[in-house]
C-alpha cells in the first residue's frame, strides 16, 4: 500500500507539548494520526465525543447556534426540536437515547 502525505497546521506549542507526551508514551504525531484515520475507517465517525464546553453558553445562545448552523444547509429548527433540545440539555441519562432517536429519523431518509 503506497504511502501518502498529510499536513497539519497546529500551534507550534501544543505541538511541542503533545510530542513530548506521545514520546512518554512510546509513540509519535505520525503513529498517533495514522491510528486516528484507522479508527475514523472502522467507526465511521470521529472515534471520540465532539462538543462545545456547555458551560460558556447559555441554553439560548446554544439554540441560536444550533438554528443558525441548520439554516445554512436550508433547515428550521421546530418548536419540537427545541424541546428535544432543552431535554436533551437538561436530562443526562436521556441524552444517548435521543441522540440515537434523531440519528435514526435522519438515516431513514
Amino acid at each position: 500500500m503506497s504511502k501518502t502525505y498529510i499536513q497539519v497546521r497546529a500551534e507550534e506549542n501544543d505541538k511541542e507539548l503533545a510530542s513530548e507526551i506521545l514520546e512518554k508514551l512510546g509513540t509519535n504525531l505520525s503513529m498517533v494520526v495514522n491510528m486516528l484515520l484507522k479508527q475514523i475507517i472502522m467507526t465511521k465517525s470521529i472515534p471520540f465525543e465532539v462538543k462545545l464546553n456547555e458551560s460558556n453558553y447559555t441554553e439560548d445562545e446554544t439554540i441560536a447556534e444550533i438554528n443558525a448552523t441548520l439554516a445554512m444547509e436550508n433547515m428550521n429548527l421546530t418548536k419540537e426540536d427545541i424541546l428535544l433540545l432543552k431535554e436533551y440539555r437538561s436530562n443526562k441519562e436521556v441524552a444517548e437515547d435521543i441522540r440515537k432517536k434523531i440519528i435514526s429519523e435522519y438515516s431513514k431518509e
